[in-house]
């Protein structure tokens, strides 16, 4: 019998957990239970109700009906801070850390007071905090300087300093926690991510881990059991060793996989590129960078974690200035380049933040989608509702965004149903010619 059948009481057991917002019914009934030293799976469509059944267990939403109970007790979280006092930490699909506080403040966020290097007036023991700090990060292989600026961070960084500070929840009421990773691989490097999954298994010595993952060979490779979610219900229940990868995927959508390919057209030999780049430098992130991307073409920007790759992508867009070097749009240089003029050559960019920096999420679906390209939803500064619904329904339709409410808040949508958006926000310009995208598929199910 395993460590985790030998636990009597679960570390969190769910009971006909439901929630509803207004005619959409995001969850319809779950439960589940999860033991002690398991690293639980959770898998399903964009849509399937993952990102709402966290939520709650995370105090963003409430349930409508339902319990919740933690190592026996039954709770009822009001807020974040009820479900962390509970023991339960998490590492967001969006990342939420404080960018002008430091590396240790932000890992003191999950209770610095109860751990000694905090004090009751909210003053920090600065030596003991950084210590502390330094020693969690060395958990997951991390070498960051606790006293560095968040802000001053890249990405796979920030989401090291993410993970750290989910594994540091308190626990002083709570013998066993749990922790949730919602997607924290979506954007490491193959290195970053053998480290995170050295740290998972170290994880089930003390606690609990529900692993949310839309690549299924690492939730086959990290989990000792899947949980599949499919509209807003729980449909399965596997042990690692007893399912596939087609299986899984079956189980989430409904169907087998179906691979295509694509032929590649004949060029035109004097076919002027959609985007030429020469010689692009930024100093101390990229140097001396060039390339030609002609029409209907899809090349890819490779590279280690501060590689520039990133940097690279966001100046060709115009989002970050570049010392030297040149920039041409479908045969006509780009002089005093900057995001509003890139948009009017017919430039897109999907950035790895959406949240931050590619949709609005109190605006509703439509109104994301038109937001940059309201096309003939608009006559001079005035925007026709009805042709917006019409344009956001056609674009719903086309990349099968879920749930079909073109009038519900973008905020309110899965993290893959709102790629989705943003992506349609673009698509929808008739003049776009080169479209930038920084981790597109971060979020989206395997059949997405």
């Amino acid at each position: 019998m395993t460590k985790a059948k030998e636990a009597t009481t679960p570390v969190l057991r769910l009971t006909d957990v439901k929630k509803s917002f207004g005619s959409v019914h995001a969850l319809k009934g779950i439960s589940l239970e999860i033991h002690r030293g398991e690293v639980i799976g959770l898998i399903g469509e964009n849509g399937a109700g993952k990102s709402t059944l966290l939520k709650i267990l995370t105090g963003i939403y409430q349930p409508d009906k339902g319990t919740i109970a933690v190592n026996g007790s039954t709770v009822k979280f009001r807020n974040p801070r009820d479900s962390a006092a509970s023991g339960i930490g998490v590492v967001h699909q969006e990342q939420s850390l404080f960018t002008n506080l430091t590396v240790a403040e932000n890992i003191a966020m999950n209770g610095a007071a109860s751990k000694g290097y905090g004090t009751t007036l909210g003053f920090y023991r600065w030596g003991k905090l950084n210590k502390a700090a330094a020693s969690t990060l060395e958990i997951i292989g991390s070498k960051l300087n606790p006293k560095t600026r968040v802000g001053d961070l890249s990405f796979v960084d920030r989401q090291m300093v993410e993970i750290a500070r989910a594994i540091s929840v308190d626990t002083s009421k709570n013998a066993t926690p749990l922790v949730i990773l919602d997607e924290p691989t979506s954007l490491l490097e193959r290195g970053e991510t053998a480290i995170l999954e050295r740290e998972i298994r170290k994880l089930k010595d003390f606690g609990s881990v529900i692993f949310v993952s839309h690549r299924l060979d690492e939730i086959i490779r990290n989990c000792d059991r899947i949980l599949v979610m499919r509209h807003g219900e729980l449909v399965a229940d596997r042990v690692t060793t007893s399912v596939t990868e087609d299986e899984l995927f079956k189980l989430m959508v409904g169907h087998e996989s179906h691979a295509t390919a694509h032929e590649r057209r004949a060029r035109p030999a004097n076919e002027v590129p959609a985007i030429e780049v020469t010689g692009l430098t930024r100093k101390g992130k990229f140097k001396n960078v060039s390339l030609s991307v002609h029409s209907g073409r899809v090349t890819a920007i490779v590279g280690t974690s501060g590689s520039g790759r990133e940097e690279f992508s966001r100046a060709i867009f115009g989002a970050e200035k570049f010392d030297g070097g040149t920039i041409v749009l479908n045969g006509q240089p780009a002089r005093g380049w900057r995001i509003p003029k890139a948009v009017k050559r017919g430039m897109g960019f999907v950035p790895a933040e959406r949240k931050v920096e590619g949709m609005v999420g109190g605006f509703s679906a439509a109104e994301n989608i038109v937001l940059t390209h309201p096309g003939d939803a608009a006559i001079g500064p005035i925007l026709l509702p009805w042709k917006r619904n019409k344009i956001a329904q056609r674009w719903f339709s086309t990349l099968d965004v879920r749930p079909n409410d073109i009038s519900q808040n973008l905020e309110r949508f899965s993290g893959g149903n709102q790629q989705k958006v943003v992506m349609a926000k673009w698509l929808n310009d008739p003049e776009l010619r080169v479209l930038v995208l920084d981790h597109p598929l971060r979020g989206l199910d395997p059949g997405a």
